[in-house]
């Protein structure tokens, strides 16, 4: 790798995320990171590209053919293509990216999951930073996304309701904010650190950081860990609170586990199942801040 290119061409990476239409800081932080790591491994084949500005089809065709070698998921591969064709927008160029992923040889999207991505009962003991592991807890006990987890500011999110959670539009993900409820010894014992260790009014993020430093360390924490991501939190708590729910629902107090993690799949089901798997999907489909009950797939099976 050329030092000197990979500088240059960070720099025009920093000034292109300037111009991008990407509203919330992890959008533009997912961004810009996308672009440098796509950059290197350019660099690894060959490509010493010294600006994104350079950036080429061929280039973009090479790198999934780079990222399908390494076994990246079909997911993983259309998000990068995604932030390209962000690019394309930002320099005028609809040439850089097809339309469409049919001529990377990508899959359409399946909402029907091949393997259960929950992550139950972390191990939380190799993280160092106390806000960020209070932020990591959050997302297992509440199901908060990442950004939510790291902004998570008690004060505004109780609003002298002892049994919910509330999060402002401002907060979430496409602007659906939500209610989420307290209904755990476990979830009570969170908030009381959060209440114990953080200025009521503050957010969880140190008040000498922005979210961007704080979202670095984040991302430096869950290495740590062992991890790359942590969205596999959000799954163990729709797949908790799904078992939770047909519980309460199912005339036998026993429920089941949702089909991704060894419950019935749905054409298995009886009626009364089925009407109680659609009323706990409906529930759960507000609760984690989505606007189409399908996506719940993506995390039951």
């Amino acid at each position: 790798m050329s030092k000197t290119r990979l500088r240059s061409a960070d720099y025009s990476i920093n000034e292109i995320c300037k111009l991008s239409s990407y509203k919330s800081y992890t959008s533009i932080y997912d961004f810009k990171v996308m672009l440098k790591k796509s950059i290197r491994d350019l660099h690894k084949l060959g490509y010493k590209v010294g600006n994104i500005k350079g950036l080429k089809t061929k280039h973009v065709f090479r790198l999934v053919e780079l990222w399908q070698e390494e076994q990246k998921s079909s997911a993983t591969i259309k998000n990068y293509l995604s932030k390209f064709r962000e690019l394309g927008n930002i320099l005028s160029n609809d040439r850089l990216v097809k339309p469409d992923n049919k001529p990377y040889g990508l899959e359409k999207r399946k909402y029907y999951p091949t393997e259960n991505k929950a992550i139950f009962n972390p191990d939380l003991t190799k993280c160092t930073d106390p806000l960020i592991r209070l932020s990591i807890e959050g997302q297992y006990l509440f199901g908060l996304r990442r950004e939510e987890a790291i902004k998570f500011n008690l004060k505004k999110a109780s609003l002298g309701d002892s049994n919910h959670l509330t999060l402002s539009p401002s907060w979430t993900k496409g602007g659906i904010g939500r209610m989420i409820p307290i209904r755990t010894k476990e979830q009570r014992e969170w908030i009381e650190k959060v209440r114990k260790n953080v200025n009521f009014g503050s957010s969880l993020i140190p008040e000498n950081r922005s979210y961007v430093e704080q979202l670095s360390k984040y991302s430096y924490q869950i290495e740590l860990m062992g991890l790359s991501k942590l969205h596999g939190l959000r799954h163990a708590y729709a797949q908790n609170r799904y078992h939770e729910l047909t519980s309460f629902y199912d005339l036998n107090k026993k429920g089941w586990k949702s089909p991704v993690n060894g419950g019935k799949k749905q054409n298995m089901m009886s009626q009364e199942e089925r009407n109680i798997d659609f009323k706990v999907r409906n529930i759960l489909t507000r609760e984690m801040g989505h606007s189409r009950l399908a996506i719940l797939k993506t995390y039951l099976g």
